[in-house]
């Protein structure tokens, strides 16, 4: 393979094992078909007993060519299709395996899906208005795709799982590649964050509850639920749909909110309590053996003066204990952040790169107000305490330290080992995984027709 022909096929690689976060909306076809049926219209592939119509594999192409910049329409028509046999192959390996798949598995990730859909459109109803249809009978489509993408990663899982790199193998990796196919690595920071959130007090912890308490004796006296949620409620996913949050769980929710509503029953509303959102009362709306519909009014406690100005005599003695060099960075955010905001304290306030898990993260990719704070410093700074927004809206003091900043520059193994290794680990699972497939496909059934005979690379795929 020529050197811009494993580049290809390399990005093709990593794009098919993240291909699971697409939702492909097209319509499944299901039958119990024998290995000597006739081609029909709209069949591009048989792989064992699993097909690859038209109509799905156009939504595969829209979604893996969006971004890429691919001009041989005909080089990424054969990409994709081999793509998408790869994963039948799989599918079909799976079910012969026995993978197992339950139920709470697939609506899991259905919901999950479904709650950053709703974030996306702004609303449950905006997001039905947006599909033509009903969540319900949107959750009704996918539920089969999402089964068989749960199957086709566990099978990727099984297949890759054990693959390990040494050092030597990286490094091997690293002096295969010609040095004038080398990545440019654009600005990369190692950027963390102390984040000091402001306690609320008992005196306001006691006044939420009490405007609570106040809320839920209304609805108990007759006004409506849904019309106070939108009026009251601090939950900016829910509250424009009356407070109707998407179908759970047993393990999606936080536990004290999970507690309280698999208590409730139909059209109960629950008393007040507490989670580490706020507080809270909750509607059942409807139970479907261990999966609930419920709708909630949250409110906040609000911080008192008082209370920022003891969080601001705090982050400011951080300060001065980190420009004092009395203690380490990292020392600094396990004592003192907040464990709430930060969340990881083990990983010393450091943010990580979404995409590959590293912890040099590309400038261009902070958080915008990070990105602000972190073009004044010099590696080794730390930025001076400010009050600033948490993603949910609450107030937080917060220092940020620069730790390394890297120019633009052409990769190598001193600055950029971490990602090298990460390359060479995926594509010595590409290698195992290849060969796994070849060894597949020689003992399943495939049969491809049409357009698809053109492709150089599925001309071992076609047998019987």
């Amino acid at each position: 393979m020529n050197h811009s022909g494993f580049k290809l096929a390399f990005v093709f690689f990593v794009a098919f094992l993240g291909s699971g976060c697409a939702l492909l909306r097209a319509q499944i076809i299901t039958s119990n078909m024998s290995p000597a049926f006739q081609y029909v219209d709209g069949i591009l592939a048989i792989i064992g007993d699993k097909i690859i119509i038209q109509s799905e594999f156009e939504t595969q192409k829209i979604e893996l060519s969006r971004g890429m910049a691919i001009k041989d329409s005909q080089q990424l028509f054969c990409k994709v299709l081999e793509m998408m046999m790869v994963q039948k192959l799989m599918l079909n390996q799976a079910e012969i395996d026995s993978l197992v798949v339950t139920d709470e598995e697939v609506e899991r990730d259905v919901d999950n899906r479904i709650r950053s859909f709703q974030n996306e459109a702004g609303s449950l109803a905006l997001l039905e208005k947006y599909l033509g249809k009903s969540i319900g009978e949107f959750k009704k489509e996918i539920r089969p795709k999402i089964r068989e993408r749960i199957l086709v990663d566990q099978m990727k899982n099984k297949i890759t799982s054990d693959v390990l790199i040494s050092p030597s193998e990286i490094t091997s990796f690293y002096d295969s590649i010609p040095r004038d196919s080398l990545p440019i690595i654009q600005t990369q920071v190692e950027v963390a964050q102390c984040i000091i959130e402001p306690l609320i007090s008992d005196e306001a912890n006691a006044f939420a509850k009490g405007q609570l308490e106040e809320l839920r004796n209304r609805i108990l006296l007759g006004v409506n639920f849904e019309k106070l949620a939108r009026t009251y409620s601090m939950d900016p996913g829910s509250k424009d749909n009356g407070g109707l949050l998407p179908e759970f769980g047993r393990g999606e929710m936080v536990p004290a909110f999970e507690r309280v509503a698999f208590k409730l029953k139909p059209d109960s509303i629950s008393q007040v309590f507490e989670s580490p959102n706020g507080f809270h009362i909750i509607k059942m709306m409807k139970r479907k053996g261990e999966r609930v519909l419920v709708s909630h009014i949250l409110l906040r406690p609000e911080n008192t003066s008082f209370d920022y100005s003891i969080a601001s005599q705090k982050v400011d003695s951080v300060y001065q204990i980190l420009t004092n060099g009395t203690m380490t960075w990292c020392d600094a955010v396990k004592k003192y952040a907040s464990k709430e905001v930060v969340g990881n304290r083990g990983n010393c306030g450091f943010l990580v790169d979404q995409t590959t898990g590293i912890q040099n993260s590309l400038f261009e990719s902070l958080p915008p107000d990070v990105k602000l704070v972190v073009e004044k410093l010099s590696p080794g700074d730390f930025s001076k305490p400010t009050l600033s927004n948490t993603p949910d809206g609450r107030s937080v003091y917060r220092i940020v330290f620069l730790k390394s900043f890297t120019s633009p520059h052409q990769a190598n193994l001193l600055q950029d080992y971490s990602y090298i290794q990460l390359l060479a680990h995926t594509a010595k699972k590409k290698m195992v995984f290849d060969q796994w497939t070849a060894k597949q496909r020689e003992k399943t059934y495939i049969r491809i027709k049409g357009r698809s005979m053109d492709c150089n690379n599925l001309n071992s795929w076609n047998h019987d």
